[in-house]
């Protein structure tokens, strides 16, 4: 099971330096400064990320999973700002939403198969679920 969800990982992040690097391209066409470093990064985004020691693939699952849905979350309320002023700004929003729903619904289909698994019993017992640390702040 390790290796399915690094396999699915991978290509999600990598994909996932398009939706770090648009937004980045029109704070500067806007004219603004965008967040350079972490430090910087934490205090505006509307996700509570931060990294797990915890290598067990449940526990990586879904704090994938928590981050995909800090991230749509952001980009909804970005929608939500821009849909009557910034059609630019809000178009980006949902080409970025598009692609974090599907990575959401993909690390969805391994906790799917993870718990088939499970109960067919050809793997070792779940670990008791941890909520994900990811997520909108509110």
């Amino acid at each position: 099971m390790k290796d399915a969800v690094a396999a699915e990982l991978t290509p999600h992040a990598t994909e996932e330096l398009d939706p770090a690097t648009l937004p980045i391209g029109r704070v500067i066409r806007l004219g603004g400064t965008p967040a350079t470093g972490p430090k910087r990064w934490f205090p505006p985004s509307p996700c509570a990320c931060d990294a797990s020691g915890d290598p067990y693939v449940a526990v990586v699952r879904d704090r994938n999973i928590g981050g995909q849905q800090g991230a749509i979350g952001a980009c909804k309320k970005l929608m939500d700002v821009t849909t009557v002023t910034d059609m630019v700004t809000y178009n980006l929003a949902l080409a970025i939403l598009e692609q974090e729903v599907g990575h959401e619904k993909d690390l969805q289909s391994l906790e799917e198969d993870l718990d088939l698994m499970v109960a067919c019993g050809r793997t070792e017992p779940r670990r008791p679920r941890r909520a994900p640390r990811a997520g909108p702040r509110g």
